[in-house]
């Protein structure tokens, strides 16, 4: 176990990163949670904390962190992205959907929210709205963006299944 103490803010959380690069979540946890015991108020704790409880589903917790950093840098799209990823997790959908919104009001390519709010609008019988999403982020996202590249299957997938319905109608019709 290392001496916390004889480390800088930013040296222990330089550490976490690493950590969490590496999915060591109870170390990272560890230099957060004695951060947070110091004191230390920083953007870059909240955001941190916010993904190890959300990776540990802790999802009340990590909901606090990213609406503290969120109301101090109401500017991090990533971090309004992920608190409506843990409002999903928590079953509040709506609340979801709304931080969502609030990051495709400043950035409406954002390529993330794109793809998670057509499968949620997918999972919610929205089909149409779902499929102008995706049909955005693949024409907005780079090639090889990990979230144009999923888009794209999904989109596949669901032609195949619209053709494999048309395919069963048509047989009934025989």
């Amino acid at each position: 176990m290392l001496n916390l103490s004889l480390f800088s803010t930013e040296e222990l959380l330089a550490l976490s990163a690493q950590d969490l690069e590496k999915n060591e979540l109870a170390i990272a946890l560890e230099k957060l949670k004695y951060l947070d015991d110091q004191g230390v108020v920083s953007d870059e704790l909240d955001s941190m904390l916010g993904s190890v409880y959300a990776k540990l589903q802790l999802f009340a917790e990590a909901s606090e962190r990213y609406s503290a950093l969120l109301e101090r840098a109401p500017s991090r799209l990533h971090e309004r992205f992920q608190l409506g990823m843990v409002y999903r997790e928590m079953g509040e959908i709506d609340k979801a959907l709304e931080k969502w919104d609030e990051v495709l009001e400043s950035d409406a390519q954002y390529p993330p929210v794109l793809f998670h709010k057509a499968l949620l609008l997918l999972s919610e019988d929205d089909e149409k709205e779902a499929e102008h999403l995706l049909k955005l982020l693949a024409d907005s996202a780079e090639p090889d963006n990990y979230y144009a590249e999923r888009g794209r299957e999904l989109v596949t997938e669901l032609n195949l299944a619209d053709s494999s319905m048309e395919d069963a109608s048509i047989d009934n019709v025989h």
